[in-house]
């Protein structure tokens, strides 16, 4: 799909990509991950940005793709207005429209994105995740992932708590726990507080977000000096003002809140309020990956594993050396397809 507008040639594709292994959430199951790519392209530069539709937001590939073929582009260099004309994309298509704009400035410019930003070269360390699965998949995961300084285990049941304690007892790793909303209010306060027993670093989104801040204010008293980071409740920066006191910080993403720009609101809106951030992603090519990385030095926990789960990466550019992603220093994202 491909079109002209003002000048812009706008190219629009969809890709499948596979993980190494299944992806398993307290939500559900994967190996498969659709995904959209947009490409702008202006006296023969271009620039790219990645769209990771999920349906718990409400999105699919397809009508991301279809939304972003109406994208209304009339001066590529004011970033900021063409975002505001295109407010009404969903997020993870305004996301894709925010990398690829970026990627064009600062590909015309002769920088890196980061610098575009006013930033420095960020070189951060990321955690690994590890989908939820049987105690024994588990451990054993764990030892190949000797290397790695932080592992992120999903939890769907209080099952899963037994098998962050097997983790433990053998893996050096700073260990995350991300719940994806899997504990009621009732019992999420106990299983913080088994956790923190455990010794995990970090706790996220142990409530469904729809029970509230005040749910999640009971789990973070309890697990207190533990960090409680809320996700699912935490989508733009409009959000995070009723989450302080509520939990310690949350995780803003790129394809969540709508872009490199939407993500600088949201991590200032929570230092503004005391509490920490932690950026995250979806499972994610290197093209959204290296998007989110530029901001990375910015926030307390990172996670953007997202690339290096998948068998099948259709960009270069990030390289990944057990969690620390290394981005290169080639004019905007630096990204290109294999």
């Amino acid at each position: 799909m491909r079109h002209r507008r003002n000048g812009v040639e706008i190219k629009i594709q969809r890709l499948i990509v596979r993980t190494k292994r299944t992806f398993a959430i307290a939500r559900g199951a994967s190996d498969t991950f659709d995904r959209v790519v947009l490409i702008l392209e202006e006296d023969a530069i271009t620039g790219r940005g990645e769209a990771a539709p999920t349906d718990y937001y409400g999105q699919d590939a397809r009508s991301v793709a279809e939304a972003l073929s109406d994208a209304r582009i009339h001066d590529p260099w004011d970033i900021e207005g063409a975002l505001a004309e295109n407010d009404s994309l969903p997020p993870s298509a305004l996301a894709a429209l925010d990398s690829a704009l970026h990627d064009l400035a600062a590909r015309r410019l002769g920088i890196p994105v980061y610098r575009l930003l006013g930033l420095a070269r960020p070189a951060p360390v990321s955690a690994y995740t590890l989908g939820i699965a049987d105690p024994e998949t588990t451990v054993e995961e764990a030892k190949k992932l000797s290397n790695f300084p932080i592992l992120k285990m999903k939890v769907g049941d209080r099952r899963d708590i037994e098998t962050v304690r097997a983790v433990a007892e053998v893996s050096n790793a700073v260990l995350w726990v991300d719940a994806n909303e899997a504990f009621s209010p009732d019992e999420a306060p106990e299983v913080a507080r088994e956790l923190k027993e455990i010794g995990v670093g970090m706790i996220e989104q142990p409530v469904p977000a729809s029970a509230g801040p005040d749910a999640l204010r009971e789990v973070t008293e309890a697990a207190k000096p533990l960090p409680i980071i809320a996700d699912e409740g935490a989508i733009s920066a409009r959000d995070v003002p009723k989450l302080a006191g509520c939990a310690t910080g949350v995780n803003v993403k790129t394809a969540k809140c709508g872009g490199l720009r939407r993500a600088l609101a949201m991590i200032h809106t929570a230092r503004a309020h005391g509490m920490l951030v932690m950026l995250g992603c979806m499972v994610e090519t290197s093209l959204g990956i290296a998007a989110a990385a530029q901001i990375s030095g910015l926030v307390d926990f990172v996670d953007l594993d997202g690339a290096m789960l998948l068998a099948d990466d259709p960009f270069t550019g990030p390289g990944y050396e057990n969690g620390r992603i290394l981005l290169p220093e080639a004019p905007g994202l630096g990204v290109e397809p294999l």
